[in-house]
């Protein structure tokens, strides 16, 4: 009896912890991987110039993973570089507009990594695969040091607030 108990318990958390695994892996990023992964980026094309931008096309390079990837920027030119979802290089930032607001969001984060080279937050609302309405999204980016560019990334994300997103960004 202790063994079909023991079996059938096994049968019950086994796959939950494979979910989770896999979860872990391949699930949603978190805020906290994304300020990670964009200050990695940014020591990462600082130390590589200009030859590490391939990196960043990769589509299962270092800087793609889970639901979301990093991407080049760079503010004065008015541009970014292509990524792994978009092979358009020099696509205007003026294009990037938040679907709520209409605010132009990466030009708002240009002007706010200016003024902090250690980071920024924006909230925008973007279309979402499954939703009729827009849906909140975060974006993070960080200056690279000794560089015109700009490293970004973003996540759908409907629960952290700005100020608990700048002291994740602040504290390290």
């Amino acid at each position: 009896m202790r063994r079909l108990l023991l079996l059938l318990s096994l049968l019950v958390i086994m796959p939950a912890a494979a979910s989770a695994q896999s979860e872990m892996v391949t699930g949603k990023a978190t805020p906290q991987e994304v300020y990670q992964k964009v200050a990695d980026a940014a020591q990462f094309l600082a130390k590589s110039g200009e030859k590490g931008l391939k990196e960043f096309e990769n589509p299962k390079g270092r800087f793609v993973w889970k639901d979301t990837f990093v991407w080049v920027t760079e503010c004065e030119k008015n541009y970014c570089l292509p990524t792994p979802k978009s092979q358009d290089f020099g696509l205007n930032l003026s294009q990037m507009k938040c679907h709520q607001t209409g605010k132009l969001y990466v030009l708002g984060l240009c002007d706010d990594v200016a003024a902090h080279p250690e980071g920024a937050w924006v909230e925008h609302w973007q279309p979402k695969p499954g939703f009729d309405k827009a849906q909140r999204k975060v974006s993070f980016m960080m200056q690279v040091p000794k560089s015109p560019y700009q490293v970004v990334s973003d996540i759908f994300d409907d629960a952290t607030t700005l100020e608990e997103l700048n002291k994740i960004s602040r504290k390290k």
